[in-house]
């Protein structure tokens, strides 16, 4: 997938740390990991419902898991 880095060190950065560039390539790893699963489970919910298009209803479903 491949998230841009920059704007992944300005996230990170808004801690007000310095952030090293492994720690933003392995930060960029995980949310790619984040995103992947989160479209995984939305492709699973849509096709439960006999459709061919993730819904916004099926990423509220999800983001609900992740807090």
């Amino acid at each position: 997938m491949d998230l841009p880095l920059a704007p992944v060190r300005r996230i990170l950065e808004k801690t007000g740390m310095r952030v090293s560039n492994e720690a933003v390539k392995e930060f960029a790893e995980v949310l790619e990991e984040i995103i992947a699963d989160i479209s995984a489970e939305a492709v699973a919910l849509a096709k439960a419902s006999n459709r061919k298009t993730v819904l916004l209803g099926d990423i509220k479903i999800i983001r609900k898991k992740f807090r």
